[in-house]
């Protein structure tokens, strides 16, 4: 079975989700709206045993089955998430990898997230030996969308999910990655 690398950024490390994550996945995100309100897959107020029990879908599995989801750490404590899922998330884009992604809110604002993205797309391109990765933001959701183009992703539709946290559907932008505009970015920066 393909264990997941680990990952090192400047600051981060980006490690194998752990069943251990569970309490700082609650805390960070499942207990804070803030975060939460961003996510699809949250249902509001979190239920107890939630984290435990999507955790045990993940870790020790196959990523390229389910999905390749790591921890990002920053001197050894968990900050955030950061996800490839294999093809077929989006409805939209089903052949391609998607991107998920979130940080908890006492560690937004320092560019952890980009630097934990590009890492993880650097990692998804070879790994999953494709030319362009899927993403999906809540169209309210400028700071991911912001990030999301910074990455060089393009829009490509609209879909709508519905969000448990806020109860209704939601607009949500797809957005698509070609590999060349990934790498050009980086070759820039």
């Amino acid at each position: 079975m393909s264990m997941l690398p680990e990952l090192k950024t400047r600051r981060l490390v980006l490690r194998p989700i752990a069943m251990s994550d569970a309490e700082a996945m609650v805390e960070l995100a499942g207990k804070d709206f803030e975060v939460a309100r961003w996510m699809t897959s949250f249902a509001w107020p979190y239920e107890d045993g939630a984290a435990e029990s999507f955790l045990k879908t993940v870790v020790g599995k196959d990523p390229f089955k389910t999905e390749a989801l790591y921890a990002i750490t920053l001197g050894g404590v968990f900050i955030g998430v950061v996800a490839i899922e294999p093809p077929g998330d989006l409805d939209d884009l089903p052949d391609l990898p998607t991107l998920g992604y979130w940080i908890g809110r006492p560690f937004q604002g320092h560019g952890y997230a980009s630097e934990a993205v590009e890492a993880a797309l650097d990692w998804a391109f070879e790994a999953f030996s494709t030319n362009a990765i899927g993403a999906r933001a809540f169209e309210e959701n400028f700071r991911s969308r912001g990030l999301l183009r910074k990455m060089g992703f393009k829009p490509y539709s609209m879909t709508e999910r519905f969000s448990r946290t806020l109860d209704r559907r939601i607009s949500n932008v797809v957005v698509r990655l070609e590999r060349p505009d990934f790498e050009a970015r980086k070759d820039a920066a």
